[in-house]
């Protein structure tokens, strides 16, 4: 699932640090609420 998540991300303001932050996650609610927030920012 990371892979995909990076290869997603790539090119999108501040990928760099969501492909980061995805890499420590560690739980399914962790990575929604991650990537619920960075999609809200953008």
């Amino acid at each position: 699932m990371r892979k995909h998540l990076a290869w997603y991300t790539k090119g999108l303001k501040n990928s760099s640090a969501i492909r980061n932050s995805i890499n420590l996650i560690e739980s399914q609610e962790d990575l929604i609420n991650t990537l619920t927030e960075y999609f809200n920012l953008i």
